[in-house]
């Protein structure tokens, strides 16, 4: 397995020159390291932000699964979406509101096949609320399928 999170991990990450506005570290509740987030605030309604996660090394025709931890907190605060490099159309996980301010799991299948996937990306969307943050922790990548909860 990669460990992708941001305290510690080993992996490429990008933001996106294109998009509206970027990700940023914001401090752990218990201190111990970081995570990336966007607060409610930043930007205008529907404005996008991609943080680009470049994966080199995956091989052809095997299958790996991204988890993630994620977290919508506060009204209406916008959307959370991830898209596959080699499927940029639509994405592959999109969630749109948080039942509280709790962080929870999000996995994706990830099958190589004849095209591989260089790249994930985790785009967040303002929404019209004020108070808040979306935020992304603990991105690890491990190699066969996802396992049951």
């Amino acid at each position: 397995s990669v460990d992708c999170s941001f305290s510690r991990g080993v992996c490429d990450w990008k933001q996106d020159v294109d998009d509206d506005f970027d990700w940023n570290p914001a401090d752990r509740d218990r201190g111990d390291g970081y995570y990336m987030a966007v607060p409610a605030f930043v930007g205008h309604k529907n404005d996008i932000g991609r943080l680009k996660l470049l994966l080199t090394d995956l091989k052809p025709k095997s299958s790996y699964c991204l988890i993630f931890s994620y977290r919508l907190a506060g009204e209406k605060v916008g959307k959370l979406r991830v898209f596959l490099a080699n499927k940029k159309t639509a994405p592959v996980w999109e969630e749109n509101k948080g039942k509280d301010e709790k962080w929870r799991t999000g996995k994706i299948e990830i099958f190589q096949g004849a095209e591989t996937t260089n790249s994930v990306t985790f785009e967040s969307e303002r929404g019209k609320g004020k108070t808040g943050e979306i935020g992304v922790d603990n991105v690890i990548l491990i190699s066969g399928l996802c396992p049951e909860d």
